[in-house]
């Protein structure tokens, strides 16, 4: 899932970036963090992510379900204003829902056909076969849910 990231520049070099990811500051929690230099933002912020999506599957929190506003929406409320900069950072939850379990299903060839075809595009973004129906079954269990 991609998230946006506010990116509070240091006013001089003994101050570090300040981080924040606002589509994980929600309810109990914050996600926040800070970077010594830019070339340390997306690992730090990585693992901020990481440490509060784990504390929010623990407290009960259906991660599937949070939604990123994206940087224009962020940028323009008031408790971001000190973000000077706006970047995308991609962070994998998936490890966080659970266990793997393998599992036998029957599918058309020529369905299988498409999804492998379509994992195999360069841009598609799936791994393999299985994080493909993994999305979209994510997808269509969200969009059972707003029905």
């Amino acid at each position: 899932m991609f998230f946006s990231v506010g990116v509070e520049m240091p006013a001089n070099e003994n101050e570090a970036y300040g981080l924040v990811v606002p589509a994980l500051c929600v309810d109990k929690f914050g996600c926040v963090s800070a970077a010594d230099n830019q070339d340390e933002i997306a690992v730090t912020v990585r693992e901020a992510i990481l440490m509060i999506a784990d504390m929010m599957v623990k407290s009960g929190v259906d991660i599937t379900l949070i939604k990123d506003a994206g940087p224009f929406v962020y940028a323009a409320h008031p408790d971001y204003a000190h973000c000077n900069q706006w970047v995308m950072v991609d962070v994998d939850l998936s490890a966080l829902e659970g266990k793997q379990q393998r599992i036998n299903i029957s599918l058309p060839d020529a369905l299988l056909e498409r999804i492998d075809n379509r994992v195999q595009q360069p841009a598609s973004g799936y791994r393999d076969r299985s994080h493909f129906l993994a999305v979209a079954a994510r997808h269509e269990l969200t969009e059972a849910k707003r029905k």
